[in-house]
């Protein structure tokens, strides 16, 4: 296993050996702490924890890795969380694969923030740069405060009414089913990851239902009843945790008129999708 950190600040390396031994309730040498490009370490110890220098926003990296005898360690959000307090620091970790900028930033009290962070190119050090966060950290003040809404979409939601007719159908009925069928999840379960959803992510869902509607009408049977049932049961759910408002919520929050014709425009679910969007 491995954490990869990113550390903001000077680094006290016997002090960040102490809080990992105390994290994996190991004495301290059994974390070897050293430098990239350095060859004399102790390369059987438990816990392993290269340190690399940065520019920028962010000073050093961690490129941390756990032995497989070591029984359950913490994932990585505790273990940053930890380091964050005993080290009196941020830290920064991955919050998902893609985009490659999401980020969450924890504090010494254990505040947390999602963060856009970039690397920018250099011939020297490694240079982040934190462009934006949804929350204010007292330990970095003047940071721009902004929604990320960009991490939601990578944020995977189960298909399995989609998955099931894949069987039957590809191409683009499956994938804007699969579409359809995430952002009702989505709704359903209160907006996951973060508990809301921009209005114009809502709006561009409904235009995907459009496209569904038009590409199952130009289906042959049988398939079309095949499919046209699929979409019935994922309509079923989104019409039972929606109401009907006539389309002025989203008519409000993104200047646009709704599509009058289609009953789906005229639904939204309550508390609306956005109303808990981080603001600047």
């Amino acid at each position: 296993m491995n954490y990869g950190l990113l550390i903001f600040g000077e680094l006290d390396r016997d002090r960040l050996a102490a809080a990992l031994a105390d994290l994996l309730s190991l004495t301290p040498d059994s974390v070897d702490v050293g430098d990239e490009g350095d060859d004399d370490r102790n390369w059987d110890a438990p816990v392993s924890c290269t340190v690399t220098p940065l520019t920028g926003d962010l000073h050093w990296h961690l490129d941390i890795y756990l032995s497989n005898t070591l029984p359950t360690p913490p994932v990585e959000s505790d273990a940053a969380a930890w380091l964050a307090n005993r080290l009196r620091t941020v830290v920064a970790y991955e919050s998902v694969p893609l985009p490659p900028s999401a980020y969450w930033l924890v504090g010494p009290d254990g505040q947390r923030t999602r963060a856009r962070i970039y690397e920018e190119d250099s011939d020297d050090a490694a240079v982040y740069r934190i462009d934006a966060v949804e929350h204010p950290l007292v330990e970095l003040p003047g940071l721009p405060v902004a929604p990320l809404p960009e991490v939601i979409h990578s944020y995977r939601m189960p298909t399995p009414i989609t998955d099931r007719l894949r069987e039957h159908v590809a191409g683009d009925v499956s994938n804007l089913l699969g579409a359809w069928e995430a952002m009702v999840a989505r709704l359903v379960e209160g907006w996951p990851p973060d508990g809301w959803y921009p209005a114009e992510f809502y709006r561009e869902d409904l235009t995907t239902r459009d496209d569904l509607a038009d590409v199952v009408e130009a289906l042959a049977q049988p398939v079309k009843d095949t499919v046209e049932r699929a979409v019935a049961e994922v309509d079923s759910r989104f019409a039972a945790a929606t109401e009907d408002d006539g389309g002025k919520a989203l008519a409000a929050a993104t200047h646009d008129v709704p599509v009058a014709d289609r009953w789906w425009w005229r639904r939204i679910s309550r508390p609306l999708p956005w109303r808990d969007a981080p603001t600047a």
